[in-house]
Order: structure tokens, then C-alpha cells, then sequence
């Protein structure tokens, strides 16, 4: 599946562009420097390892430019039934461009197709580009009662990684069926 946005191109990471994430995971999270958790700027970003195994389950997505260079990525895996975005980035020079919503609606549409219900995320509850920006793409808050076994790990992981648990939330964005062809 591969989509064109603005000069963009959408579509599943090739193995030689995985080391360029990181890069661009780093950059991205500088932005939280001017943020309400700014300790978040140094956190670790996903190592090779790691990309490569979200790679070799079909989870590691990017926005190319007409030149070939990674300016956003996502990374997704299956969570409770539904598929979890493990990270989510855009380099700041490609930013404020809608290109972030360009991927998710490329992923939405690839777990549309694949049959799961929804998309999940953990973010931060009070950062603008975060849980406030997933709500405007139609994601909302899940209550701890809706969390299943998967996102309650995830969110205890987060913790143990030293994010305060009272500033993250988990998030859900049902994915409507697909549309039945004409005459069906």
C-alpha cells in the first residue's frame, strides 16, 4: 500500500532507510524541550535492533521526499486485539504540514484492510501535539476499565522508563469497515 501526499511518498520502511529513524525520532523529540516534560527530549529513540524487528511484522511506515530522504514514521505493532502506534515522528523540517495525519490515515486505511477494529496509542495527556492533536484525528481517551492486558503493560513499561504515569493516557480511534462495493 503506498499513497502520494504533497510530494510525499507513503508507504511500509525499506530496510535501507531504517537508520535514518532514529535521526529523525531524536530531532522530533526536541520539540519537547519548550514542552510541560521537557525530560523528554533525551529519552532513548528506537535502536536498529528494534526497527528491525517492527519491520519484520510489517509495522514500520515513512513518508519519503521526491529525493528519498525519511521526513515522518510510524511504528505500529498488534496490542489487544487492535494495532498499537509504538512511536510516531516527524522531522522538523517537514513539520506543520499535515503529514503526520497523511500517515495515520495511510495506517488507518492499511488496518481497515487487514480487519482490525481500531488504532491505539499512549501519549502525553498535556502536550499540544500529543493527546490534544490525536483527539482532533478523532482518537479518544480510553478510561483505565477499557485499557486491556497489553496497554496496562505498555503504560507499567512507561512508568518503570520514568514517564509520570498521571501525564499519560491511552487513546483509541475505531476504524469504521470498510465500504460495501456497489450492489453489495
Amino acid at each position: 500500500m503506498e499513497r502520494s501526499y504533497r510530494g510525499y511518498t507513503l508507504r511500509r520502511a525499506l530496510g535501507g532507510e531504517l537508520p535514518a529513524l532514529p535521526d529523525v525520532e531524536h530531532l522530533a523529540a526536541q520539540q519537547f524541550r519548550h514542552s510541560s516534560q521537557p525530560y523528554a527530549a533525551g529519552l532513548p529513540v528506537q535502536s536498529l535492533e528494534q526497527l528491525q524487528e517492527h519491520q519484520q511484522q510489517g509495522g514500520v511506515w515513512v513518508a519519503v521526499t521526491k529525493e528519498g530522504t525519511v521526513a515522518a514514521f510510524a511504528i505500529c505493532k498488534p496490542v489487544d486485539g487492535a494495532l498499537f502506534i509504538v512511536e510516531a515522528d516527524v522531522h522538523p523540517a517537514h513539520a506543520r504540514q499535515g503529514l503526520g495525519a497523511a500517515l495515520f490515515g495511510l495506517l488507518g486505511e492499511w488496518a481497515r484492510a487487514e480487519a482490525w477494529p481500531a488504532l491505539l496509542l499512549t501519549t502525553f495527556r498535556d502536550v499540544p501535539w500529543n493527546a490534544p492533536y490525536y483527539e482532533r484525528l478523532g482518537f479518544r481517551v480510553l478510561q483505565e476499565d477499557e485499557q486491556g492486558p497489553g496497554l496496562r503493560t505498555i503504560r507499567a513499561q512507561e512508568t518503570q522508563f520514568g514517564l509520570p504515569p498521571e501525564s499519560r493516557v491511552c487513546m483509541r480511534l475505531e476504524l469504521d469497515a470498510p465500504p460495501a462495493p456497489p450492489g453489495g
